[in-house]
């Protein structure tokens, strides 16, 4: 039977343009994991930076860890334990002692580290003590660092090892003890030094220090960018990809918090035996990755903004409600809109984690949500349009 002239034949579809469409829908979802991925290593490479690479921030955190109990004890101890190995206590008490108590000096010796360590914990909690350990890691920092910039010679008192220098403080200590006595000539020149990094691993490290600074801001904004790149191409789903956008920073956020929980223990379980040694390392783990846990707080805070952006711009229809009452205000007091999101980022500023190198993140954070906020006011006063005009349908907003 022939075909009827007036029905229209459909034509085919060009495969070539269909391959042209097809790549608009999965390359924009590929650079939001990609930019995921690189999220995640551009955050634990920034808490790096920060906490093993910034002097303040390194001694600040050595403040936090003589103020822990469980650190702080554990200190004690190693003090004591240099003191006793580097002056010979029996010997000091037979010295003091009656000749007929002699034969207890070793027993009377023992009993006096464990009064020892106690003493030793309430010296540590003192201000002037403390202010000795901050100065300590200091300039142990300020040694490592000035080694990682190719600085030479800097090394050569400690044997070309970066050193935590204690024996100021175990000096402290023999003279509030009297346990020691007069230590001064009489301490070898490694007692009460704590090697931080043999020379044998500075080279490893100025390389790996190299390649943190270098890819520090680099890897920020190839993910800014990737992001950028994959909104601009998915045109007509810019929403639903803005939300998976947030999605992903959020999941960031979420595996850096979750890395700082369990590579802890991993860690600890490796490196330590017992259980005293193990909460004085977990308190310590602790303290040197807050910077690590507020980069992960961070992250989840910007991924939950990012999806109630893209919450509030969609079809949803409580998401439309709001547009709908906040449609007089974004049209003819914009300001209030403005101060309104200035005011919540405001509150994220200071009720956030942060330190001073969040500003620049921060900053950028900010521009995005003026700029969303311009977009959603311009969509909104399209949408429910003062009365005379006339309406824009939501669908036809972007």
């Amino acid at each position: 039977m022939a075909q009827s002239a007036d029905i229209p034949v459909a034509e085919p579809v060009s495969k070539t343009s269909h391959a042209r469409l097809a790549w608009r829908t999965w390359v924009p979802w590929a650079l939001v994991v990609l930019a995921a991925v690189i999220g995640l290593v551009s955050a634990l490479n920034v808490w790096v930076k920060r906490q093993a690479l910034d002097t303040d921030n390194w001694t600040n955190a050595s403040s936090q860890l003589l103020e822990n109990d469980k650190i702080r004890g554990a200190l004690s101890v190693y003090l004591v334990n240099q003191l006793y190995e580097n002056s010979n206590v029996t010997q000091r008490l037979q010295q003091r002692l009656p000749p007929a108590l002699d034969p207890l000096a070793p027993q009377i010796s023992l009993g006096l580290e464990q009064v020892a360590v106690r003493a030793t914990d309430q010296l540590l909690a003192r201000p002037r003590v403390q202010q000795l350990w901050r100065e300590a890691n200091r300039h142990a920092h300020q040694l490592f660092i000035g080694v990682l910039n190719g600085k030479k010679g800097i090394l050569v008192s400690s044997g070309g090892n970066v050193v935590l220098n204690l024996q100021p403080i175990l000096k402290q200590l023999a003279e509030q003890t009297g346990l020691g006595g007069k230590l001064e000539g009489r301490l070898p020149p490694d007692a009460g030094k704590i090697t931080i990094m043999k020379g044998n691993q500075l080279e490893a490290a100025r390389k790996s220090v190299k390649v943190i600074r270098v890819l520090s801001y680099f890897l920020f904004f190839l993910m800014l960018a990737l992001y950028a790149a994959a909104m601009w191409i998915a045109r007509g789903r810019r929403r639903t990809l803005l939300m998976g956008a947030g999605v992903s920073v959020l999941a960031v956020g979420l595996v850096v918090l979750v890395v700082r929980r369990y590579a802890g223990d991993y860690l600890v379980n490796a490196l330590t035996t017992g259980t005293d040694p193990k909460d004085a390392v977990n308190a310590a783990w602790a303290v040197g990755t807050q910077l690590m846990r507020n980069v992960g707080i961070n992250a989840v805070i910007y991924g939950l903004g990012i999806m109630f952006a893209a919450w509030i711009a969609g079809p949803a229809r409580a998401a439309t409600w709001v547009r709908r009452e906040l449609a007089p205000t974004m049209r003819d007091r914009p300001v209030v809109i403005y101060g309104a999101v200035a005011m919540a980022l405001f509150l994220v500023l200071i009720a956030g984690p942060t330190d001073a190198q969040r500003i620049f993140p921060l900053l950028i954070l900010f521009c995005f949500a003026f700029a969303g906020t311009e977009v959603l006011r311009r969509q909104t006063a399209r949408e429910f349009p003062a009365a005379g005009h006339e309406r824009v349908p939501s669908g036809a907003a972007g």
